[in-house]
């Protein structure tokens, strides 16, 4: 049920692409503890943005999941930083993360809800 989307002003080739998707959908799901099966990733690449005044490269990450634990955010923040700074070259000052806990409710899968 964890979803990161992960937006960048970056063009990016479809095997870099591809090798981001992989790496974050596993580190979401080892860092939150849930099956990697559970796990969906989207990446907007060239996506126009600003930050700061400045088109220099920048990504901005949305972390949905039901039941995010308030105490994992900020190892959560800095694990996917790095992800972002490894395969894109991006400057941590120049990552936003938003984090997102989704009521069970609110949660849709396989017609019902979680």
């Amino acid at each position: 049920m964890p979803y990161l989307k992960i937006q960048t002003n970056l063009p990016i080739g479809k095997k870099s692409e591809q090798t981001i998707l992989r790496n974050a959908s596993a580190l979401v799901a080892i860092e939150l503890d849930k099956p990697e099966e559970m796990v969906m990733v989207a990446l907007e690449a060239d996506t126009t943005m600003l930050f700061a005044g400045s088109d220099d490269p920048v990504a901005f990450l949305e972390l949905k999941s039901v039941g995010l634990p308030g105490k994992k955010t900020k190892k959560l923040s800095r694990a996917l930083c790095e992800l972002i700074e490894e395969h894109l070259g991006i400057s941590k000052d120049r990552v936003y993360v938003k984090f997102i806990d989704v009521n069970r409710g609110m949660w849709g899968w396989k017609g019902d809800t979680l």
